[in-house]
Parts: structure tokens; C-alpha cells; sequence
């Protein structure tokens, strides 16, 4: 799941995902991530990232608060993803 912005539907499934997602890739500019904050509990973990996109457009930026759970490899993958932690 993926919240594309405050008081936005939520959107689900991968390739509904991957089209949300074109507007933050698709802007030429500068993308920034700061320090996280990661609170885990065995196979769950919440992550909070302050980010940046600078372009000649102007600023966006934000908090995101992601839901993470470790696979059965070992890998994280994404459950819930708010780049706006609302």
C-alpha cells in the first residue's frame, strides 16, 4: 500500500504503485534522504525518513512512515509506505 499524498486514497498492488510513484521519479532534480529512525520488532519494523526533492519546480518534502517486514530470505519489503507520515 502506498499513500500518494495527504488526504489521498491509498493505492495497492504493485503496478498501482509503480504508476503513483512516476511523479517522484520523473522530475528532474535532486532527491534526499536523511538519517531513519527504526523501531523493530522480530520481523516487523517501522521506518521513519525525513526526505527532499529539490528541482526547478521548487521543494517537496516530508516525513514517510514505512511498514516493513522481513521475507523468508531475509530480504525487507515494503508493506505500508506514507511519504507524508499522515
Amino acid at each position: 500500500m502506498f499513500v500518494p499524498g495527504p488526504g489521498q486514497e491509498p493505492v495497492y498492488g504493485r503496478e498501482g504503485i509503480k504508476e503513483a510513484l512516476k511523479p517522484y521519479l520523473a522530475s528532474p532534480g535532486t532527491f534526499e534522504m536523511g538519517a531513519a529512525s527504526v523501531h523493530q520488532n522480530g520481523d516487523l519494523a517501522m521506518v521513519q525518513v525525513p526526505w527532499r526533492i529539490t528541482s526547478e519546480d521548487g521543494t517537496l518534502e516530508g516525513k514517510s512512515v514505512e511498514v516493513m517486514k522481513r521475507t523468508s530470505e531475509g530480504d525487507w519489503v515494503y508493506i505500508i509506505e506514507n511519504p507524508y507520515g499522515v
